[in-house]
């Protein structure tokens, strides 16, 4: 085995250390993700939603007034 061998099975093997290190990282992100983001964005775009359907009445109310309610 010649010196550049050596060498390069040294990147190799710091090359999968690295990426198994990256891949660690992400699966922790995407747990992270799906068990803290994922809830709130659910929790908070229900609030949201509600607001906005109250707004929506509201205009619906002041381009029809004599507008049919409850369909």
């Amino acid at each position: 085995m010649n010196a550049y061998t050596s060498s390069a099975d040294n990147f190799s093997r710091q090359f999968e250390d690295f990426m198994t290190g990256v891949t660690e990282e992400v699966r922790h992100a995407v747990a992270y993700v799906d068990s803290v983001i994922v809830p709130e964005i659910r929790r908070e775009s229900g609030g949201a939603l509600r607001t906005m359907a109250i707004h929506l009445e509201r205009l619906a109310d002041k381009l029809d007034p004599n507008g049919k309610r409850g369909l």
